[in-house]
């Protein structure tokens, strides 16, 4: 069973996130707040990023259409009874695998014949020209996109 998440950034910041009946709900100050019914989820993931220890890293991601998903860090409020409380509703297991990751990285956690697939790919384009490189080396800009894998789940289930 994983352990409580520990707290790396602000409670308020990292938000909480719990279900409203079929709805799942999440509030956060610094990563905005959404609420979507269960039942429209395609795919539910996991991903993280390199930008710990100070902000949040780690986020749960639900995923709703080919050009929509939403995340909640992995720090919230009520993280680990959501994720427990998602996986009896689905019937399903989903268990958290990049809690030691310090760069960016992801994983289905649902529908169970994806699991451990990348939910997403990333990508860090090549600057051009002196200025891009400059600006590039104090704030590199990483492009997160679903993978190929959750695209052809998420395209397949749309109605």
């Amino acid at each position: 069973m994983p352990m409580r998440p520990a707290k790396t950034s602000d409670a308020t910041a990292s938000g909480r996130i719990w279900f409203e009946g079929d709805i799942i709900r999440y509030e956060s100050e610094g990563y905005g707040s959404w609420r979507w019914p269960l039942g429209r989820v395609r795919v539910i993931g996991e991903m993280t990023n390199d930008q710990g220890p100070f902000r949040d890293d780690y986020f749960f991601c639900f995923a709703t259409g080919p050009e929509c998903w939403f995340e909640a860090s992995y720090y919230a409020e009520g993280s680990m009874p959501f994720l427990f409380e998602c996986a009896e509703r689905l019937g399903a297991e989903m268990l958290p695998g990049l809690t030691g990751s310090t760069d960016y990285a992801s994983r289905i956690l649902w529908p169970q014949h994806l699991v451990d697939e990348p939910m997403f790919e990333f990508s860090d384009d090549a600057p051009t020209g002196l200025w891009q490189r400059c600006v590039r080396f104090f704030l590199p800009q990483v492009r997160q996109v679903l993978s190929d894998v959750a695209m052809r789940e998420l395209t397949n289930a749309s109605p």
